[in-house]
């Protein structure tokens, strides 16, 4: 494989050579002026190498390569035709390269580069790419080592490896959409980890069908089952990549994702190496259906082949479902106006399936391979129901009171409970044995804290001018000001405090020239049982009153003026239809310093057509220094069809730089168990990586075997 080692050398040396013109600032490259300037700081620097497709393709395309060194020390001697394949697919990433190149010169070299987008200038940037793209890149591995068992007519000696390269798959797979996560609710401000985008489905049908080809595998490793559905979800775990390349790349779900591409001349290349994929793979393994051949699941009785089985169903449907909902846009397209589904459907879909997953969790480790009796069984699971009905109890306590959310919970508690139980059983074997229950007891509590998270969160809006105190949840928040305000992203300083601690919160919110729109950073603070979530919505500057200012108020509505709360709370009309002058007074409710109180300036029409003003001063707070003094209202105007008058502020001008004070609005979230779901995400990718190392070690058993 002397070429194939020449190959891997030179997409290294144009790694090397991308990393290199990007450092040196040689902006005379397009894709180097594009995502990257001489103020970029060097992290970023470093992460502008795959913030755009050319450089993505180039990084999938180096751990495609290198990966295939590893395989190629690994594999056995009759694995060249599964090596070809990988070979195959390094040269249609180099074709795209190629389309689309890094590399390509502008023949006017700018002075700077336009740098990356804000919003990409983050730790999660340096980390999140790269762990998507290796699961992406280990992907081929599988569905190669399937292939080549399909053209060898060898279906059974290709699982051993094939199931190592799967665990790895799905394991940096899943890592890569759970940093995902995180980064989305820690820094972009939406208040989620996890919208149902169609391009963050994209990789997420894949790896729940990676996850069902290992639950596969394993029945197949113990009893010898599952060779047709094995290679199958091999097979169709890779073409689901490649569509998931094609939606966010091809620029289809330009109009339905804040993620997604815009076409750059790729998509026909990509629906063409979908196709090919699809008739070459798909064919061969129709044409060699009869020839698979292998025990028949014995679904007679309790038994983990069952159980794993309804697994496996379980998983394929959640992909089934998310699949057809991301496709929409393309589906609905095909015979009038692309639309796509909304959230909901998602969310009604994979209800039932997350809950038959976590009931699953809960009985399968009491089962064993070969059959379990119903009194038996029932008496292992004694103490994990118990506590489940316990957990009933505390969630109906705590607020869970739908029947539906309850039945989710309790068997979200009972796969974590049944599991934990298993992890300490398992533990007394080995450590390497705790990698099924730890990603098990991670999925559990995941789903805990997705109902808690996604069902319990509240949020709500407070208005604060410099130097204002507004409460929320408990909390009471203080703009304090700003913070680092000739940065990039200026820091918005919140005080905040529940009476006994007090800490200062920085959310941003900034002008992005990049994206010719405001942005914003929420800040997060974390509590074990909840997260306090405050990000900016708005940020008002008033400019320096020059004149005194005229104010048009609607009845109701409540206006800022300098330090005060000015609300038109309701006209006050006398000698109306009587002798004498008519007055028309409107009351107003004025907040200032935690104080209000009622003014009513009045317009005065005399018998002889003449109208007089009459206007209120304000009372000064002494013990305010940034008080106005001598600011009188005068109500100038009046319009009772429109429920609406019109307020000269009298003596402002004098006092215009204290009056001019920003004000800001922040949106409040009290989520619910953030932590829960973090701490399960932790135990899932642990899990995978234990159950990873357990394979490469080349240990004996089943990973999920109870001892």
């Amino acid at each position: 494989m002397l070429l194939y080692r020449m190959t891997v050398a030179g997409i290294i040396i144009c790694t090397g050579l991308l990393f290199g013109i990007i450092l040196m600032h040689q902006f005379q490259y397009t894709y180097v002026a594009q995502y990257s300037s001489m103020s970029q700081p060097l992290l970023y620097q470093i992460s502008a190498f795959w913030a755009g497709q050319e450089g993505t393709f180039l990084l999938w395309t180096l751990f495609v390569s290198v990966m295939g060194v590893v395989f190629l020390r690994k594999s056995n001697p009759l694995d060249s035709f599964a090596m070809g394949i990988v070979s195959v697919y390094i040269g249609f990433l180099a074709l795209l390269m190629i389309v689309k190149s890094p590399f390509n010169v502008s023949a006017n070299a700018p002075a700077d580069g336009s740098g990356m987008n804000p919003l990409l200038q983050n730790f999660w940037m340096v980390i999140h790419p790269p762990v998507l793209f290796v699961g992406y890149a280990a992907a081929v591995f599988p569905f190669a080592l399937a292939i080549s068992a399909l053209k060898r007519r060898q279906y059974v000696q290709w699982h051993s490896s094939g199931f190592s390269w799967t665990l790895f798959a799905a394991t940096m797979l899943g890592a890569g959409i759970i940093i995902g996560g995180f980064w989305a609710y820690e820094v972009l401000g939406w208040g989620g980890y996890w919208g149902w985008d169609p391009v963050e489905n994209s990789s997420l049908v894949p790896w729940l069908t990676l996850l069902a080809l290992v639950h596969g595998f394993l029945i197949q490793k113990n009893k010898g089952a599952m060779v047709r559905t094995n290679l199958f979800f091999a097979i169709i775990s890779f073409l689901l990549v490649l569509y998931a390349t094609f939606l966010t790349r091809s620029g289809v779900l330009q109009d339905f994702s804040v993620h997604s591409f815009q076409d750059f001349g790729i998509g026909n290349y990509l629906i063409g190496i979908i196709a090919a994929g699809f008739v070459v793979s798909l064919g061969l393994f129709v044409t060699r259906f009869r020839e698979l051949k292998s025990p028949k699941i014995n679904i007679s009785g309790l038994n983990r082949e069952v159980m794993v089985l309804l697994s496996l169903y379980a998983l394929s449907a959640a992909a089934l479902f998310t699949f057809f909902g991301m496709s929409s846009p393309i589906f609905t397209g095909l015979w009038g106006k692309a639309s796509q589904v909304d959230v909901s459907f998602y969310n009604k879909v994979n209800f039932p399936v997350a809950i038959a997953i976590a009931l699953l969790l809960g009985v399968t480790p009491f089962l064993g391979w070969s059959g379990e009796n119903k009194a038996s069984l029932l008496k292992k699971l004694s103490v994990p129901l118990l506590l489940t009905v316990l957990a009933g109890v505390i969630a109906y306590v705590g607020g869970v009171t739908s029947p539906a959310l309850l039945l989710f919970v309790g068997s979200a508690s009972f796969g974590l409970i049944s599991n934990a139980i298993i992890a300490v059983r398992q533990y007394r074997a080995g450590f390497w044995n705790l990698g099924g229950p730890l990603a098990h007891i991670g999925v559990g509590l995941l789903l805990v804290g997705i109902i808690g998270s996604g069902s319990f969160d509240e949020t709500t809006r407070v208005v604060l001018q410099q130097g204002q105190t507004g409460g929320a949840f408990g909390y009471q928040f203080t703009f304090e000001g700003m913070r680092d305000q000739t940065e990039m992203k200026p820091q918005i300083q919140i005080g905040v405090t529940d009476g006994k601690t007090s800490y200062v919160a920085f959310p941003k919110l900034y002008f992005s020239e990049y994206n010719k729109a405001m942005m914003r950073e929420p800040d997060i603070r974390i509590f074990p049982l909840k997260d306090l979530y405050i990000s900016p919505v708005e940020m008002k500057v008033p400019e320096p009153q020059n004149e005194q200012p005229t104010l048009a108020i609607t009845k109701g509505e409540t206006v800022p003026v300098g330090n005060y709360q000015v609300t038109f709370a309701r006209f006050d009309v006398g000698q109306h239809g009587q002798p004498g002058p008519m007055s028309v007074g409107a009351v107003l409710e004025i907040a200032h310093a935690g104080k209000t109180e009622e003014y009513t300036p009045r317009l005065v029409f005399e018998q002889n057509g003449e109208r007089k003003l009459v206007p209120v001063s304000l009372r000064r707070n002494p013990d305010d220094l940034a008080d106005t003094s001598n600011m009188s209202m005068v109500l100038t105007r009046i319009s009772v069809e429109e429920k609406k008058i019109y307020l000269e502020v009298q003596g402002i001008s004098e006092h215009a730089a204290a009056m001019s004070l920003p004000q800001v609005i922040l949106e409040i979230s009290v989520k619910p168990l953030m932590m829960v779901v973090w701490t399960g995400v932790v135990f899932i990718m642990a899990g995978s990586v234990i159950a990873f190392r357990r394979r490469t070690r080349g240990r004996e058993g089943d990973i999920t075997t109870m001892t």
